[in-house]
Protein backbone atom coordinates (compact mmCIF):
# COMPACT_ATOMS: atom_id res chain seq x y z
CA UNK A 1 0.00 0.00 0.00
CA UNK A 2 1.32 3.28 -0.93
CA UNK A 3 1.99 5.93 2.11
CA UNK A 4 1.32 9.39 1.51
CA UNK A 5 3.92 11.44 3.05
CA UNK A 6 5.03 14.91 3.74
CA UNK A 7 8.58 15.93 1.88
CA UNK A 8 10.23 17.06 4.68
CA UNK A 9 9.52 13.15 6.23
CA UNK A 10 11.12 11.69 3.52
CA UNK A 11 14.86 13.19 3.81
CA UNK A 12 16.75 16.10 4.67
CA UNK A 13 15.65 19.05 3.09
CA UNK A 14 17.60 22.75 3.02
CA UNK A 15 17.68 25.43 1.02
CA UNK A 16 20.36 26.97 -1.82
CA UNK A 17 22.79 29.26 -0.01
CA UNK A 18 20.80 33.35 -0.06
CA UNK A 19 23.89 35.39 -0.84
CA UNK A 20 23.35 39.11 -0.44
CA UNK A 21 25.12 40.85 -3.85
CA UNK A 22 26.45 39.33 -6.66
CA UNK A 23 29.90 40.38 -4.70
CA UNK A 24 29.57 37.16 -2.81
CA UNK A 25 29.84 35.29 -5.80
CA UNK A 26 32.85 36.60 -7.06
CA UNK A 27 35.81 34.67 -7.82
CA UNK A 28 38.62 35.19 -5.05
CA UNK A 29 42.07 34.26 -4.95
CA UNK A 30 41.22 31.03 -2.62
CA UNK A 31 38.00 30.25 -5.43
CA UNK A 32 37.66 26.60 -5.00
CA UNK A 33 33.72 26.32 -5.22
CA UNK A 34 31.80 25.27 -7.77
CA UNK A 35 28.32 27.11 -7.88
CA UNK A 36 25.41 25.39 -9.14
CA UNK A 37 22.56 28.16 -9.78
CA UNK A 38 19.11 28.36 -11.74
CA UNK A 39 21.48 29.00 -15.44
CA UNK A 40 23.45 25.95 -14.68
CA UNK A 41 20.44 23.23 -15.85
CA UNK A 42 21.08 22.12 -19.65
CA UNK A 43 18.10 22.48 -22.26
CA UNK A 44 17.46 18.30 -20.76
CA UNK A 45 17.30 19.81 -17.20
CA UNK A 46 21.00 18.40 -16.21
CA UNK A 47 23.78 20.26 -15.01
CA UNK A 48 26.08 21.36 -16.90
CA UNK A 49 29.11 20.54 -14.42
CA UNK A 50 31.91 21.71 -16.85
CA UNK A 51 30.43 25.28 -16.83
CA UNK A 52 30.08 26.27 -12.94
CA UNK A 53 31.58 29.39 -11.93
CA UNK A 54 34.04 29.55 -9.00
CA UNK A 55 33.49 31.33 -5.97
CA UNK A 56 35.08 31.70 -2.55
CA UNK A 57 33.05 30.76 -0.27
CA UNK A 58 33.68 31.87 3.41
CA UNK A 59 30.88 30.34 5.58
CA UNK A 60 30.12 26.28 6.16
CA UNK A 61 29.85 25.00 2.99
CA UNK A 62 28.70 21.58 4.11
CA UNK A 63 24.70 22.38 3.96
CA UNK A 64 25.17 23.54 0.69
CA UNK A 65 26.98 20.82 -0.99
CA UNK A 66 25.52 18.34 -3.22
CA UNK A 67 26.16 14.56 -2.80
CA UNK A 68 24.97 12.03 -5.50
CA UNK A 69 21.29 11.11 -5.47
CA UNK A 70 20.51 14.91 -4.09
CA UNK A 71 17.04 16.11 -5.61
CA UNK A 72 16.84 19.89 -6.73
CA UNK A 73 13.80 21.69 -6.76
CA UNK A 74 13.84 25.23 -8.21
CA UNK A 75 11.67 27.34 -5.58
CA UNK A 76 11.54 30.53 -8.34
CA UNK A 77 10.53 30.96 -11.90
CA UNK A 78 8.16 29.42 -14.71
CA UNK A 79 9.25 26.17 -14.66
CA UNK A 80 9.05 23.88 -11.14
CA UNK A 81 11.28 21.11 -12.67
CA UNK A 82 13.10 18.63 -9.99
CA UNK A 83 16.92 17.58 -10.91
CA UNK A 84 18.52 14.86 -10.19
CA UNK A 85 21.66 15.03 -8.90
CA UNK A 86 24.38 12.54 -10.28
CA UNK A 87 28.17 12.57 -9.57
CA UNK A 88 28.70 16.01 -8.48
CA UNK A 89 32.29 17.16 -8.11
CA UNK A 90 33.28 17.17 -4.02
CA UNK A 91 33.29 21.31 -4.70
CA UNK A 92 29.78 21.81 -5.86
CA UNK A 93 27.97 24.48 -3.89
CA UNK A 94 23.98 25.14 -4.22
CA UNK A 95 23.63 28.78 -4.66
CA UNK A 96 20.04 30.41 -4.76
CA UNK A 97 16.70 29.82 -5.18
CA UNK A 98 16.67 25.98 -4.60
CA UNK A 99 15.40 23.63 -2.14
CA UNK A 100 17.92 20.46 -1.92
CA UNK A 101 16.92 16.71 -0.52
CA UNK A 102 18.72 14.34 0.35
CA UNK A 103 16.39 11.42 0.48
CA UNK A 104 16.17 8.95 3.58
CA UNK A 105 18.36 5.53 1.89
CA UNK A 106 16.00 2.69 2.24
CA UNK A 107 12.80 4.71 2.38
CA UNK A 108 13.01 6.59 -1.20
CA UNK A 109 14.40 6.53 -4.19
CA UNK A 110 16.00 9.70 -5.73
CA UNK A 111 15.06 8.44 -9.56
CA UNK A 112 11.38 8.13 -8.29
CA UNK A 113 11.57 11.21 -6.64
CA UNK A 114 12.46 13.28 -9.54
CA UNK A 115 9.93 11.72 -11.92
CA UNK A 116 7.60 12.27 -9.43
CA UNK A 117 7.66 15.47 -8.95
CA UNK A 118 8.18 16.10 -12.54
CA UNK A 119 4.89 14.17 -13.42
CA UNK A 120 2.45 16.52 -14.73
CA UNK A 121 0.05 15.92 -12.07
CA UNK A 122 2.67 17.16 -9.59
CA UNK A 123 3.76 19.82 -11.87
CA UNK A 124 -0.15 21.35 -11.33
CA UNK A 125 0.56 20.82 -7.71
CA UNK A 126 3.99 22.64 -7.45
CA UNK A 127 2.52 25.63 -9.66
CA UNK A 128 -0.66 25.92 -7.26
CA UNK A 129 1.93 26.53 -4.71
CA UNK A 130 3.52 29.38 -5.81
CA UNK A 131 2.97 32.78 -5.33
CA UNK A 132 3.72 36.40 -7.15
CA UNK A 133 2.96 38.30 -9.45
CA UNK A 134 6.04 38.82 -11.51
CA UNK A 135 8.47 35.43 -11.06
CA UNK A 136 6.30 32.93 -9.06
CA UNK A 137 8.29 31.38 -6.26
CA UNK A 138 7.60 28.45 -3.61
CA UNK A 139 8.39 28.75 0.26
CA UNK A 140 9.85 26.26 1.63
CA UNK A 141 7.63 25.74 4.04
CA UNK A 142 4.59 24.85 1.11
CA UNK A 143 7.28 23.11 -0.43
CA UNK A 144 8.52 20.86 2.91
CA UNK A 145 4.29 20.43 3.52
CA UNK A 146 3.87 18.73 0.20
CA UNK A 147 2.70 15.36 0.57
CA UNK A 148 4.08 12.72 -2.20
CA UNK A 149 3.14 9.36 -2.86
CA UNK A 150 5.88 6.77 -0.95
CA UNK A 151 5.20 3.10 -2.21
CA UNK A 152 7.30 0.54 -1.39
CA UNK A 153 11.29 0.30 -2.40
CA UNK A 154 10.63 -1.90 -5.28
CA UNK A 155 7.85 -0.14 -7.08
CA UNK A 156 9.64 3.07 -6.77
CA UNK A 157 12.63 1.61 -8.19
CA UNK A 158 10.45 -0.12 -11.45
CA UNK A 159 8.76 3.29 -12.06
CA UNK A 160 11.68 5.09 -12.27
CA UNK A 161 12.46 2.39 -14.86
CA UNK A 162 10.05 3.30 -16.72
CA UNK A 163 10.26 6.79 -16.75
CA UNK A 164 14.01 6.41 -17.55
CA UNK A 165 13.29 4.73 -20.27
CA UNK A 166 10.93 6.54 -21.33
CA UNK A 167 13.19 9.90 -21.21
CA UNK A 168 16.16 7.61 -23.26
CA UNK A 169 13.62 7.18 -26.08
CA UNK A 170 12.64 10.93 -26.22
CA UNK A 171 15.92 11.46 -26.42
CA UNK A 172 16.93 8.63 -29.41
CA UNK A 173 13.90 10.40 -31.33
CA UNK A 174 15.35 13.72 -31.25
CA UNK A 175 18.51 12.51 -32.26
CA UNK A 176 17.08 10.53 -35.09
CA UNK A 177 15.15 13.34 -36.23
CA UNK A 178 18.27 15.50 -36.36
CA UNK A 179 19.97 12.77 -38.40
CA UNK A 180 16.95 12.90 -40.81
CA UNK A 181 17.15 16.60 -40.99
CA UNK A 182 20.46 16.40 -41.85
CA UNK A 183 19.95 14.05 -44.65
CA UNK A 184 17.18 15.69 -46.28
CA UNK A 185 18.98 18.96 -46.26
CA UNK A 186 22.28 17.31 -47.49
CA UNK A 187 19.67 15.98 -50.47
CA UNK A 188 18.20 18.90 -51.41
CA UNK A 189 21.24 20.64 -51.31
CA UNK A 190 23.13 18.23 -53.49
CA UNK A 191 19.75 18.23 -55.81
CA UNK A 192 20.03 22.03 -56.32
CA UNK A 193 23.32 22.13 -56.97
CA UNK A 194 23.03 19.12 -59.63
CA UNK A 195 20.27 21.13 -61.69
Amino acid sequence: MTARQALKTIGDLRSGYHYRSAKDLQPGDDAKYRAVQLGSLTEDNQIDWGNLDLIDFKGDPERYLLHDGDVLVPLRGMRMLATLVKQPPDNALVIGQWAILSPHPGLIDSRYLTGYLNHPRMQHRLASLSRGSGISFISMKDLSDMKVHVPSLGRQQQIARVVELRQKERTLIGQLEQLKDKLVNAATMQAAIED
